[in-house]
């Protein structure tokens, strides 16, 4: 039997429960392409870091990221009602562009292929 620490219990849960509030509850267009994709606790349970990615332009990063600053209250308030701790985590968002580098990575892999397949066929 695999033993988690509740640390990462309260982050996997954090990680849902936030997900699901900014699609249900946030009326903020410029979170549309928000996605969340990873959550870190203290062990303390005191901070959580949510990393987000964002597909688009500069100006969209930059928008979704004021909008979490400005909802970043409501969203703490509300994973506090869902989530039933004595104290909730101090919630942190911060970018991360892992996925946007997969997509690159996954463009200059389809390229090379269709480079090889023209080579093959030459």
């Amino acid at each position: 039997m695999r033993h988690f620490e509740r640390s990462q219990r309260v982050a996997e849960e954090l990680l849902r429960v936030v997900s699901v509030l900014i699609r249900a509850e946030v009326k903020d267009f410029d979170l549309t392409p928000v996605t969340i994709i990873h959550c870190e606790v203290t062990r303390d349970l005191s901070e959580a870091k949510i990393r987000y990615s964002v597909l688009g332009d500069e100006e969209t990063r930059r928008r979704c990221a004021d909008a979490l600053g400005k909802v970043g209250g409501f969203l703490q308030r509300r994973v506090g009602d869902h989530l039933g701790l004595r104290q909730t985590p101090r919630l942190h968002f911060a970018f991360d562009d892992s996925v946007a580098d997969a997509a690159k990575l996954q463009e200059i892999f389809e390229k090379i292929a269709r480079e090889r397949d023209g080579n093959a066929q030459d």
